[in-house]
């Protein structure tokens, strides 16, 4: 076993605060592993949620595992080290259960490497008696579970702070009197949320598409994911600080969870729901024990423009002499004053998320936002003393055409005129960064029917836009890669059927795969779906109607909005009225 990787791991532990470091003793053992790089698993709330609360459980013992970098990756190989935890340098293979915590499917494939990293059978079929149970939560696990369902034991689907102690504790109390069988059937039986992929038998129909998903005797038929009713008695801020973060030493402080907006392509805007915001009041505690170990607080959701107490929070910030962060704005929940109070706390760039560039294209996604009220956005935002802004599009969305695509380079040419003229030439943007995406659809959105567009034409697309920008010196392009977008597509709504597609993947990468395996990508990419198709995650219940969603697809398709989620009023999507 390699002793450079355990003092490696052990430097990264002792550059920590809050690290939790148990004796195993009779605790039941969770490796709890996040499928990305250790900067990037630090920057996750939710990976450090569920490892506070399993280690506030007695009879639980929860270490952490990351992927390993590439240069770790060869040290592992040359010494034939397996996979360890950080916290105690064990193998991964010593622990009663692995449990992965996934927010993006695009992270799939990177379980199958850390299963074989870690010598553990990669297909839950051909795991003995006494093998790790090998478990999976997570965003991204709750919108389409199936490309992981060969190799994954047993999901837990939903909020982790409903649910995973619940979990936990049931697999820890039956221990290992039990059939791994019996265990799972049992657990299937007995916690909510709990989706055990060998209790479900899918039938496809002659045209390939989804004909029936069959559970056996024993297991639920729909899968309902718990769901935190009130967000208060589970307050979500960084348990651990890592100077090696993505986000640094930033202390991270959810303000909500969902958003009311209503966003056609956005899953957590649906899954979400309803949306439920923090109280300042109770975050202002938290805020001020986050300053005694971080000089920043970063405050994040899906929407914190949009807490009607935003700017309290930042002041709260700025009156303990705090430094400040923010995830996310909205460009039509914003002002100045909001603008020189992040300014205030050392923000010196801000992202605005504009998604499309023509307002006709902005009203089909539901986004709510004209030109007129991004260009106060971005006045605003320099008046403020803001000096950069990112702004995010996409391109391959539903019913865009090419001049929808060249209204993006239009759009950044007129916030700077509007800047430029505002402020009678005195001043201009700054640093202008646009990441431009390729439109992935999603399960559990009014999007989930639409096609993924053909690679060629997002090369096409996003070309046209660079051109557009040529000259801007103060404009900075950033677009993601066509051909890896469509590998998103394909794990985000494919059925079990590309969990095979993943394993060819895995061993002999996605172009070789492509070619010789007898499943047929495109199928589940460029295919619209036809309305009464059967997904593959239908099985799972988070109380949205799907012919809510599909109403919602056919108003997109002729550029129609809808107002945002009103809970107290409207019970149209399925999820207020099934909680009733």
């Amino acid at each position: 076993m390699s002793v450079r990787i355990r003092e490696h791991l052990k430097k990264l532990l002792s550059r920590e605060k809050g690290a939790q470091v148990r004796e195993w003793g009779a605790r039941w053992p969770v490796a709890l592993v996040y499928p990305h790089i250790y900067p990037v698993a630090m920057g996750n709330l939710g990976f450090q949620a569920i490892y506070h609360l399993l280690n506030a459980q007695p009879g639980l013992v929860c270490e952490r595992a990351f992927l390993p970098s590439a240069q770790e990756w060869e040290e592992h190989r040359r010494t034939k080290t397996p996979l360890l935890s950080l916290e105690s340098q064990r193998p991964l293979s010593d622990f009663a259960a692995v449990a992965f915590s996934i927010s993006f499917e695009g992270d799939y494939p990177q379980v199958l490497q850390i299963l074989e990293g870690a010598g553990i059978p990669l297909l839950a079929a051909a795991r003995r008696p006494g093998a790790p149970l090998v478990l999976a939560g997570g965003v991204a696990t709750f919108l389409n579970p199936e490309p992981l369902a060969p190799f994954v034991d047993a999901f837990i689907l939903g909020e982790g702070e409903a649910g995973a102690v619940v979990f936990f504790q049931f697999l820890a109390d039956a221990g290992g009197d039990l059939d791994r069988k019996v265990i799972l059937r049992k657990l299937a039986q007995t916690v909510p949320g709990v989706y055990v992929p060998q209790g479900y038998q899918p039938r496809y129909a002659a045209d390939g598409a989804l004909a029936a998903f069959t559970p056996e005797t024993g297991f639920p038929a729909r899968v309902k994911p718990p769901h935190l009713p009130e967000l208060a008695p589970f307050p979500t801020h960084s348990h651990l600080l890592a100077p090696q973060s993505e986000w640094g030493e930033m202390f991270l402080v959810e303000t909500g969870r969902g958003c009311s907006r209503g966003c056609r392509f956005c899953a957590a805007g649906f899954i979400y729901r309803p949306p439920r915001e923090r109280a300042a009041e109770s975050l202002y505690p938290q805020i001020l024990a986050g300053l005694k170990e971080s000089r920043k607080v970063g405050l994040v959701g899906a929407a914190v423009s949009d807490h009607p107490g935003v700017k309290d929070l930042c002041r709260k910030v700025l009156d303990a002499g705090g430094e400040l962060g923010i995830s996310s704005l909205r460009a039509d929940s914003v002002d100045e004053e909001l603008f020189r109070l992040l300014a205030q706390g050392g923000v010196r760039t801000l992202a605005l998320a504009p998604d499309a560039g023509s307002e006709r294209l902005r009203r089909a996604l539901n986004k709510g936002l004209t030109t007129e009220e991004l260009s106060q956005a971005a006045i605003a935002l320099n008046a403020g003393g803001i000096p950069q802004m990112r702004l995010y599009f996409m391109v391959g969305l539903p019913t865009e055409t090419l001049e929808d695509v060249e209204e993006i380079p239009r759009l950044v040419k007129h916030l700077e005129h509007r800047v430029v003229k505002d402020s009678r030439g005195k001043k201009r943007l700054g640093l202008i960064t646009l990441s431009l995406s390729s439109f992935v659809p999603k399960p559990f959105t009014p999007f989930q029917w639409s096609p993924f567009l053909e690679v060629g034409e997002l090369k096409k697309r996003l070309k046209l836009v660079r051109q557009g920008l040529k000259g801007m010196k103060e404009v900075r392009v950033n677009t993601d890669l066509p051909k890896w977008a469509y590998v998103q597509a394909l794990l985000s709504r494919g059925d079990r059927r590309v969990g095979d597609l993943l394993l060819a993947a895995h061993k002999q990468g996605w172009s070789r795969a492509f070619k010789e395996s007898p499943v047929n990508p495109d199928f589940f990419t460029l295919r619209e779906r036809p309305q009464h198709e059967l997904f593959p995650w239908d099985f799972i219940d988070h109380g949205l109607n799907k012919e809510y969603l599909w109403e919602e697809y056919q108003k997109a398709l002729i550029g129609e909005e809808t107002p945002p989620c009103r809970p107290d009023i409207c019970t149209r999507c399925g999820v207020c009225a099934g909680a009733e």
